[in-house]
């Protein structure tokens, strides 16, 4: 059973100050218009510019510190593919071609790459998480939930802010944001944020870098304006870059298969590979207790850009809104990594991607009586170039080279219409009803290259046998027909009940229908069939009883429910060998949340939240045991969050103390649960303190992240079949710093 409670860290972003009492409201627009959070019978949490401030998080993968039953991890511990993962219901396949059943939202705009979704935000209002299917409201149809980032906007009376901050390793930045009227009816804000930071990861080798550097800068700007007393239009134009700076590298653990045949850390006293006792295919055994220290080579890199102009128009009809979103966004990176870890350049693992997406929204919200509805249409258009591949520059040459590359071209078309109702039948209850209809069209174009293949990597004997590149595999409509096509049409629905017996009580329950349209693995090591390439659309039958209550005089918010998913052809992601592969497996998800805000006095902050999830999909194929049934992918069975801030009116200004801290349990890294692709639990607790100026405009702070300094794991990989180790990513170490804003 689960417990789902949607403002476990909102509450604190509705910050209750030292002149109010109690949590506060909070208000989110989770049903796409603006809305009190414990009206919202949906389990979501909302963090503030206040609550993000506390928490020190100024980067999407690190909202999961304070969200529970929530994980935004990237599979290589840095910049790219950071996989959203919302109550067990995850892919992360590192294809950059896939698209996440977790969907991230930019201002109500859809970013479809997932190796868009680590970024660096700026001049943020809120962040709000819906957990569970929210196919009849947004824009893509997401079967297990989304974050969507909200940022500030335009204001009629100017306000303005610089802020800067230096921390570890010499990370040092400047935001700033300029906002106000060029006239009775014209509007702007500018801001942005530039960072650089050296690298994290150490290099034990001479001469060698650190690695995972920090290179970030973006600019955003808007203009909004009256066109007329009912129509308003706004312009935004952001752009973010990522300079190439050293990212790509892993821990390495010398593994192998044991007298069982059971996968393991090599003994420091075994040779399994002839390379030396304890060593690895290379002849490499980390000698550094650190988790971030190496002996590695320099060849990982990465560096992306976004460029994002989006236009707004809203009309007000009174009883009515018509809301129109049009974006257009380039997304495009280079990437590589080291994937042996180590000083001889045995495996590289280069990838990279090419996006522009088209996407086209008009909405209309409006209310008459007890009448609330929604509906509309939604259109995206996706074309991609997204190469990857594998190098072994080690084995160049002999019997057992290899090296390949797989050109990807893909294109999505996906034509949707939606609506849901809230109707009152009652003054305490009220029913809802949704349901959205989807047509998709999804093409791909995917060539494997050799340049080059020793007849020893497939088990024979002798040198490489061709001159490259040698094509290998060609999976187009120009070759395989219709199979490299894939045209659905999709639906989702959702009904609902809320029952509310007093203003403060919110009781609801809730039946959804979630879906996600299938797709395309990319042939990353030349060795997957025709037959295996393509996957299935999946669909879950969602079943939640959730209740928003606010005690004691709303001293005290507790949010909670409990959840039961029955999935069809979930897509989960399995990783053996140099082979990645999205497969349609059957199964069941349940659990839960809850979420405690406490103000039990006008100077103390409390939250609590903790989230249970128990996982299972059936007969899953895995690499040692048979096919048997398995937990889903990054789905740990407990999160637990919580936060105690505490302040002091010191005459001149407010002193605040912030503790916050983050638990989350073993979980695996692929469908194929074995002991190579266990992430171990950990906890991690950090610290804040601010003093804030208010006559003079400034707030000074301090925090410490990851206190204790723990290893937490990130994403482990099992390749024992190809460099004999479990390759491992890890979060960032102790982080120390402080920052001053001068308010204007």
């Amino acid at each position: 059973m689960l417990i789902a409670l949607p403002t476990m860290a909102s509450a604190q972003a509705a910050d209750a100050s030292s002149e109010s009492s109690g949590v506060g409201e909070i208000v989110v627009q989770a049903q796409r218009r603006s809305q009190n959070l414990q009206d919202v019978g949906v389990a979501v949490t909302a963090l503030d510019s206040n609550a993000l401030k506390r928490f020190n998080i100024t980067d999407s993968k690190d909202i999961a510190r304070a969200v529970p039953g929530v994980l935004l991890d990237s599979t290589a511990g840095g910049g790219i593919n950071a996989n959203l993962s919302v109550r067990g219901v995850s892919q992360s396949d590192f294809s950059s071609v896939q698209e996440s059943p977790n969907s991230i939202y930019i201002d109500e705009v859809y970013l479809s790459s997932p190796n868009a979704a680590a970024f660096t935000f700026y001049d943020l209002q809120q962040v709000e998480v819906l957990r569970g299917p929210q196919g009849t409201l947004f824009g893509r149809a997401s079967s297990g939930g989304l974050a969507n980032f909200i940022m500030a906007k335009p204001t009629k009376e100017f306000t303005a802010y610089a802020e800067i901050g230096y921390s570890s390793f010499n990370d040092v930045y400047v935001e700033a944001a300029v906002s106000g009227p060029l006239s009775d009816r014209v509007r702007f804000r500018l801001s942005g944020r530039g960072e650089r930071a050296d690298g994290w990861f150490e290099n034990g080798l001479a001469g060698g870098k650190d690695t995972f550097e920090k290179r970030f800068f973006g600019i955003r700007g808007q203009l909004e304006a009256d066109l007329t007393e009912t129509l308003t239009a706004r312009l935004t134009v952001s752009y973010d870059k990522n300079p190439r700076h050293f990212e790509g590298i892993y821990r390495t653990e010398p593994a192998y298969l044991d007298a069982n045949g059971d996968p393991a850390l090599l003994p420091a006293n075994v040779d399994a590979y002839g390379t030396g006792a304890g060593k690895d295919f290379a002849g490499y055994r980390n000698p550094y207790k650190k988790y971030n220290k190496a002996d590695f080579n320099n060849v990982g890199f990465l560096q992306n850009e976004r460029f994002s102009p989006t236009l707004n128009l809203k009309l007000d009809l009174g009883q009515a809104t018509i809301t129109s979103i049009t974006n257009y966004t380039h997304f495009s990176y280079s990437y590589n990594e080291d994937c042996d870890g180590g000083p001889v350049d045995f495996c590289q693992f280069p990838l990279g991607q090419d996006l522009k997406q088209f996407s086209q929204e008009l909405r209309v919200n409006g209310k008459s009586g007890g009448l609330t509805s929604t509906g509309g249409v939604y259109y995206l258009h996706t074309k991609q170039n997204s190469p990857v591949g594998f190098s072994f520059p080690a084995l160049s040459g002999s019997d057992f080279a290899f090296d390949d590359f797989n050109l990807v071209n893909q294109k999505v078309e996906s034509y949707a219409v939606f609506g849901q109702a809230e109707y009152e039948l009652t003054s305490t209850l009220k029913a809802t009803a949704g349901l959205r209809y989807t047509h998709e069209r999804k093409v791909v174009d995917s060539k494997v290259f050799f340049n080059e293949l020793g007849n020893g990597y497939s088990g024979g004997t002798g040198s490489v046998v061709f001159n490259p590149p040698l094509l290998i595999y060609d999976f187009s409509p120009a070759t395989v027909g219709n199979l490299a096509r894939n045209s659905e049409n999709l639906w989702s629905g959702k009904i609902q009940l809320d029952y509310k017996p007093a203003r403060n009580t919110l009781f609801y329950v809730s039946a959804s229908r979630g879906v996600k349209a299938g797709g395309f693995n990319t042939n990353v090591s030349g060795n997957l069939s025709n037959a295996d390439t393509p996957f299935k659309s999946e669909f879950v039958y969602a079943f939640e009883v959730g209740a928003k209550l606010e005690l004691f005089d709303r001293k005290l918010r507790w949010n909670t429910s409990a959840f039961y998913y029955d999935y069809h052809r979930f897509q989960g992601f399995g990783f053996n060998g140099l082979q990645g592969v999205v497969g349609n497996y059957d199964g069941n998800f349940k659990g839960g949340e809850i979420e405690l805000t406490a103000a039990p006095t006008r100077d103390i902050d409390l939250t609590f939240s903790a989230a249970y999830l128990d996982s299972k999909l059936k007969d899953v194929p895995t690499a040692y045991y048979g096919v048997r049934d398995e937990q889903s992918i990054m789905a740990p069975h407990w999160t637990v969050n919580g936060s105690v801030t505490k302040r002091f009116e010191l005459g001149f200004g407010t002193l605040s103390l912030n503790w916050n801290g983050n638990y989350v349990d073993d979980r695996y890294a692929s469908i194929d649960n074995t002991a190579g692709t266990l992430v171990p639990g950990s906890f991690i607790h950090n610290a804040r303190i601010g003093l804030d100026l208010k006559d003079q405009g400034l707030e000074l702070a301090a925090f410490i992240n990851n206190i204790s300094n723990k290893a937490r794991m990130n994403f482990t990989y099992d390749l024992i079949a190809s460099t004999g180790s479990y390759l491992q990513s890890f979060d960032k170490p102790r982080w120390i710093g402080g920052s001053i804003k001068k308010n204007f």
